[in-house]
């Protein structure tokens, strides 16, 4: 097991639920420029983030936190790993001190938190949801946690997965009404909980079979309550080969576990080697989420090798758009949009560096569409290609629905001298493979941005990551 998730660690945040259009990045014709607010604890050590955002201006951050790291883990941590919220009432101006999500569930006293993720309903209630294990051998539950006083405290967990999937990974939720959907996978097997009752009581059914390593990777609702979600699954035990990943969506219509699943929409090659011995599996490997914009149209964002057929290709983003009204069940519904990264328009040597860990989200009006991903262009700066530097977050938007796009990528990340991981030419290492973004309700519209930095993929006391925070707003 890794230290933070167990067969993908904890891949991408972050995935999101954009449910209330309002709650969506808007149609923004000039890419903003947008400052880095450090969140999470002093000392770190903060890893793998999601946001999410309502129409009323609260912004959500979550996270898992690994305790003793540098004396200033928050004092309700103990000595095991859990899961931590920090809350905006704002817009993501300024932010509550981070606090825990809950210590046990329903009394169980899980030894570890990792892989959170967070959705808001268009009511208002929160759902945050996050693996629990270590109680019985290396089997995992999925948890979800209902807040309805903006994340101050959470009166309901509920552990949702079993008899289906009882040992699970990577779970990401939507929410409309009082409907909840949360997926997850455990191996080749693809589970739904779904719950009527925000949240009280949860209903699981097997959904799929696919592959030989499942991960549910990013969801939203449709106008009509059905909720799509996005699957990354790797063909082989190891996630090697070329290709090595399978990309699908699938459609649980409203209120139900009934779900269909489209066909492979795009597959992509084995990820690059990580630099240092173990960045745990498939670190660097494929990776999708999907969006949705206020006319209804999907967006399927996916990683892929530079050379699609070559193991190991330096990674890049590629786009797919569903217009409304098509089968998006159907691979006959879904149009290649091409590359949207632009890695390579500067120091880029070689065209070595990685495009890596993409997400996406549509905006409120129709045609809106933004992705958000990291690269080390700036790597080969100090003259040497080794992926251990000038890592940085970047954006782009369009309102073409991909066909073009507003302008070159733009950097979100910034220069910390405070923060140990940073540098003049960016941060030295992802600390997680995910990150993700969320619509802001603000005057032009706008969109907020986490990820996570770190010095190197061991984290720990000496080499804590920490949560970074940006707004286009």
């Amino acid at each position: 097991m890794s230290r933070a998730r167990p067969s993908h660690l904890i891949v991408p945040v972050l995935a999101l639920a954009l449910v209330a259009l309002a709650m969506q990045p808007a149609n923004a014709l000039i890419p903003a420029q947008a400052t880095a607010t450090r969140l999470g604890f002093c000392g770190g050590d903060d890893w793998e983030p999601d946001v999410a955002a309502d129409a009323a201006g609260h912004v959500y951050a979550v996270w898992a936190h690994f305790a003793g790291a540098g004396g200033c883990r928050g004092s309700n941590t103990g000595d095991g790993n859990r899961a931590f919220i920090q809350t905006s009432g704002n817009g993501g101006k300024t932010w509550g001190a981070p606090h825990l999500v809950a210590d046990t569930v329903n009394g169980v006293n899980y030894p570890n938190q990792v892989d959170t993720t967070v959705t808001v309903s268009d009511t208002g209630v929160l759902y945050v949801g996050f693996l629990a294990y270590g109680l019985h051998g290396s089997e995992l539950d999925t948890i979800v946690a209902r807040s309805t006083d903006f994340g101050k405290s959470f009166s309901v967990v509920r552990k949702v997965n079993g008899p289906a999937c009882p040992s699970t990974d990577h779970p990401f939720g939507v929410a409309q009404g009082n409907d909840v959907y949360f997926t997850y996978t455990d191996g080749k097997t693809h589970c739904i909980s779904v719950s009527t009752d925000a949240g009280n009581t949860w209903t699981e059914a097997q959904v799929g079979t696919f592959g030989a390593v499942g991960f549910s990777e990013g969801g939203v609702v449709d106008a009509t309550g059905n909720a799509w979600f996005s699957w990354g699954d790797c063909e082989t035990s190891n996630c090697t080969g070329a290709p090595a990943g399978d990309y699908r969506v699938s459609r649980t219509l409203a209120g139900t576990t009934s779900t269909t699943f489209s066909p492979v929409l795009a597959t992509g090659p084995q990820g690059p080697d990580c630099p240092y011995s173990s960045c745990g599996f498939a670190y660097f490997g494929n990776q999708d989420d999907i969006g949705i914009d206020g006319g209804g149209n999907l967006y399927l964002a996916y990683q892929d090798g530079q050379v699609h057929t070559q193991r190991k290709s330096p990674p890049i983003v590629n786009l797919l758009r569903c217009q409304a009204g098509s089968n998006c069940v159907s691979a006959d519904g879904w149009t290649s949009m091409g590359r949207v990264d632009d890695k390579n328009s500067s120091a880029c040597a070689g065209s070595a560096c990685y495009a890596l860990f993409p997400r996406v989200a549509g905006g409120s009006v129709s045609g809106s569409v933004t992705v958000m991903w990291m690269d080390d262009r700036n790597d080969s700066l100090d003259g040497v290609t080794d992926h251990v530097d000038g890592w940085n977050v970047w954006y782009r938007t369009s309102s073409t629905g991909g066909t073009s796009w507003t302008g070159p990528g733009v950097k979100l990340s910034s220069f910390d001298p405070s923060q140990m991981q940073s540098r003049p030419n960016g941060f030295l290492f992802p600390y997680g493979d995910y990150e993700d973004l969320t619509g802001l309700n603000c005057r032009g519209g706008g969109s907020g941005f986490v990820w996570g930095e770190g010095i190197n993929w061991n984290g720990g006391a000496s080499n804590p990551g920490h949560i970074e925070f940006a707004s286009t707003c």
